[in-house]
C-alpha cells in the first residue's frame, strides 16, 4: 500500500518504512541525481529510478521488485555557492544527515532556531505538527 511520509506528502512509500524512505530520497537528492539511472547507495540494494523534471524539481520513482519510493526535491536553492534544504525557510545544510533544535536534548552535529518547515520534515523538527520547527510549545 502507497502511503504518504511527510506532511507536504513530497514522499511516498510502498513496502518500505517512512522512515527508509526518506533517508533514501535524502541520500539521492544529495548526490543531485538529475536521470535516470540505477542507483546504489551504501546499505540500500540497487534501485531503479525514473526521473524527470516537474515544476522546477526533479521527480524520482525508484523502484526494486514491489518496492517503491517516490518524492521530488530541488537541486541546489539558496544563493550561489550556498546549498540549502528546500524542506525548511533559513539555510538548513542539505548534506547534514542530522539537524537538532538548539537548547534541545538532540545530539547534532548541527543546530538550529525555529524555522518554517516548507516540505518534509526529515529531520523531524517540528514536534507538535504545526509549520514551525523548533518553536516552544
Amino acid at each position: 500500500m502507497r502511503r504518504p511520509c511527510g506532511p507536504a506528502q513530497n514522499v511516498t512509500a510502498t513496502n518500505v518504512s517512512c522512515s527508509d524512505a526518506r533517508s533514501f530520497a535524502r541520500k539521492v537528492a544529495n548526490r543531485h541525481v538529475t536521470e535516470s539511472q540505477a542507483i546504489s547507495l551504501p546499505a540500500w540494494r540497487t534501485y531503479n529510478a525514473r526521473v524527470g523534471r516537474v515544476s522546477g524539481k526533479y521527480d524520482v520513482r525508484a523502484t526494486r521488485a514491489n518496492t517503491v519510493i517516490r518524492f521530488q526535491y530541488r537541486s541546489g536553492g539558496g544563493s550561489p555557492g550556498r546549498s540549502c534544504d528546500p524542506n525548511h525557510s533559513g539555510c538548513l545544510d542539505p548534506n547534514a544527515y542530522d539537524d537538532d533544535c538548539a537548547g534541545r536534548s538532540g545530539d547534532g552535529p548541527r543546530y538550529t532556531g525555529p524555522v518554517r518547515v516548507l516540505g518534509d520534515d526529515h529531520f523531524d523538527l517540528d514536534r507538535d505538527g504545526d509549520g514551525i520547527a523548533c518553536d516552544i510549545s
